[in-house]
């Protein structure tokens, strides 16, 4: 008897730790399966918050000094319509207004000298002040921003070029050492290379800042244009550093380009740069996959007067505007040279003067500002030619003088 009491002891000893083993297995796997629902979660939301609240478009007010906030509806596919609060302030006539690559902070120029700086609510798509709301620049009014493609830096154009570290967390802008980087008379464009090598900025002749403080280019007068014309343009090509992101204190390289140069648009690829120009069309460029070095194409320019140049995000398309017509010119964009050829009914009706023109990153869309009309011009583009036709509406409301266009990196939530 008492060696079956021990036995049924012993087996009650094994089926107590058999059973304790087997809790803590569930245990370990119950904790193992929290902490990857919280990764994963944490991850979803990361990625789900910035696209919550879909496309948005911002567009900088300088007749009324605010930034209005619009969001691009599902149908018809991305028609623009206000928010529910559609303007924030911003400061003195601000230019130009970009979205950074992560699409979680904008940033507007003021003729303050000062950078207004916000963040983008991913629920609601709304800008909200920073802290501190506004960084100081060196470089007097501000005329063009570009950041590098692994938005740790940014580069904002006037007199000279202010350059800035953002904070990966806040999105708050930090000046470099040095805080500017000198370039030619009269700095307009910038852009920056698709491998975050090189920085290319042109400048603008007799326009560039003398004319980017008033309202209208025509409010400079006949005198302002015919100096603007006279003065030669260049495109300066800066080195940035790998490390700090800070551009080469002096421009490595310089380019003849055409006078009046307006915007500057890099091909998906790194292979082309395009500038538009105000008296010779678009002018086009080769980049050397080494130095970054440019060389002109054959032929050098499109001919004609531009204002403003975009790049589809496939590469297969170009889309300029003049500031002197009402229309969008189409571009083939040939898939061994990077040459632009103009496509048959290559025109498209747009605002009157219009002044900024932008894609959607799914390339679906594309809207302008005009300089004049208190009107965004929104269209649909073809997925397979490339076209683009004026969406139903042909327009928005906005405020008269709406200039600088940002559209959020990020497509529309599905």
């Amino acid at each position: 008897m008492a060696g079956r009491l021990e036995l049924l002891v012993d087996e009650q000893s094994i089926w107590i730790r058999h059973e304790v083993r087997r809790s803590e297995r569930w245990a370990a796997w119950a904790t193992a399966l929290a902490v990857f629902g919280s990764v994963l979660f944490a991850a979803c939301s990361a990625a789900a918050g910035p696209r919550a609240a879909g496309r948005l478009v911002y567009v900088a007010d300088t007749k009324r000094d605010e930034i209005s906030q619009f969001r691009a509806s599902r149908s018809p596919h991305g028609a623009l319509k206000p928010l529910a609060r559609s303007t924030v302030r911003a400061g003195p006539f601000p230019y130009t207004i970009a979205v950074d690559p992560q699409g979680t902070s904008a940033y507007a120029t003021s003729s303050a000298s000062k950078v207004y700086q916000y963040t983008i609510n991913p629920t609601t798509g709304r800008l909200t002040p920073k802290s501190p709301a506004t960084v100081a620049t060196k470089s007097g009014g501000t005329a063009a921003i570009a950041f590098t493609p692994d938005g740790t830096s940014a580069y904002i154009v006037g007199k000279n070029i202010s350059q800035y570290s953002i904070d990966a967390t806040t999105g708050d802008l930090t000046p470099k050492s040095p805080a500017t980087v000198a370039t030619p008379p009269n700095p307009e464009p910038i852009a920056v290379s698709a491998n975050g090598k090189y920085a290319y900025v042109a400048n603008c002749g007799g326009c560039g800042y003398a004319l980017q403080k008033t309202p209208s280019h025509a409010a400079a007068g006949a005198a302002a244009v015919k100096r603007h014309h006279a003065k030669p343009s260049y495109l300066v090509e800066y080195r940035i550093k790998p490390r700090t992101g800070a551009l080469s204190p002096k421009p490595i390289a310089k380019m003849t380009t055409g006078n009046g140069a307006n915007w500057i648009a890099i091909a998906p690829n790194g292979k082309s740069v395009y500038v538009a120009t105000s008296t010779h069309g678009v002018w086009q460029y080769t980049i050397n996959p080494t130095t970054g070095r440019l060389s002109p194409k054959n032929p050098e320019t499109t001919g004609g007067t531009e204002h403003n140049i975009v790049i589809a995000p496939n590469g297969k398309n170009a889309y300029v505007i003049g500031a002197t017509r009402r229309g969008v010119s189409q571009y083939r964009i040939n898939p061994r040279t990077g040459t632009l050829s103009p496509k048959p009914m290559s025109t498209a009706d747009t605002v009157l003067h219009p002044e900024a023109l932008a894609l959607s990153a799914d390339g679906k869309n594309a809207y302008a500002t005009s300089e004049n009309d208190p009107e965004i011009a929104q269209y649909t583009i073809n997925p397979t030619t490339g076209k683009i036709t004026a969406m139903t509406p042909a327009t928005v409301k906005t405020a008269s003088g709406a200039l600088g266009l940002a559209v959020t990196p990020i497509p529309s939530a599905k």
